[in-house]
């Protein structure tokens, strides 16, 4: 279990990053617990990180090199805003944000990992994790593999690691890669916040790639099937034998494993 983050000191740089303000500082043991702090469309990173977590607490090992960001977003729903908002599908928005920030760069072998890795083939480039630290307000949390050592973390860790440096013969530096991924966020935030999921769902449908074999564990079960995509609330759809389609509740998956 983590131990209780320290209060944090003054951050160490701050300044306009597009429409977002951001706060950096050299070291922090979590943007997430850093961006709860912030007002929203801020922005927490931090050079290295060492209490960063993903889904259930699993470690995220945020060492120097890499983008460790937390945005802050309002959840209060605009007056022309559709009835099919669901804040739970905010990390379904940062993994298309991802994804079309990466694809502008020309990398065009990645897809979403249900419900909230980017891939690169079979090697985790990016995570995501969102928390809601108030009704009013949720902090998206993303990490990204930019020139970080990830040869020393591969075997401390589930997937094997992907680098944006080593996808990229010209990469941007750390902060292009935060200003360009605060650029899209905003752009689909904005979109979904008016649309919800259906404002997506162009983007999403492109998202997973090819069906791929997959195991659902919930407390009550294990499922094997293979993943098809999502349905219009994000649950994953599963193919399962003799062709019967099989939707299980998002809340109810501890993990979906790739097989």
């Amino acid at each position: 279990m983590n131990s209780t983050p320290p209060c944090p000191t003054p951050a160490e740089e701050e300044g306009p990053c597009g429409d977002w303000t951001y706060h950096e500082w050299a070291e922090a043991f979590s943007t997430n617990d850093l961006a709860r702090t912030l007002p929203p469309r801020h922005i927490a990173v931090c050079r290295v990180q060492t209490g960063g977590r993903g889904r259930f607490n699993r470690q995220w090992i945020g060492e120097k090199g890499g983008l460790w960001a937390s945005f802050t977003v309002p959840l209060d729903t605009p007056h022309e805003a559709s009835s099919e908002i669901c804040w739970g599908h905010l990390p379904l928005v940062a993994g298309v944000a991802l994804l079309d920030m990466l694809r502008d760069m020309g990398i065009r072998n990645t897809r979403l990992r249900w419900p909230n890795d980017l891939l690169v083939g079979r090697s985790k480039l990016a995570g995501i994790l969102v928390e809601r630290p108030s009704d009013h307000m949720a902090v998206i949390g993303i990490g990204v593999n930019v020139f970080n050592d990830v040869a020393g973390i591969a075997g401390m860790v589930q997937d094997p690691p992907a680098r944006l440096s080593d996808l990229l013969p010209d990469c941007p530096s750390v902060h292009g890669v935060m200003a360009a991924l605060a650029s899209h966020l905003d752009r689909v935030f904005t979109a979904f916040s008016r649309g919800g999921i259906s404002a997506l769902r162009d983007s999403l449908a492109l998202a997973w790639a090819e069906p791929r074999p997959v195991t659902v564990f919930t407390d009550d079960e294990t499922v094997q099937g293979i993943f098809t995509g999502i349905d219009d609330q994000g649950n994953p759809v599963l193919s399962l034998p003799a062709g019967r389609a099989r939707t299980i509740p998002a809340h109810l998956v501890n993990r979906l494993k790739e097989e």
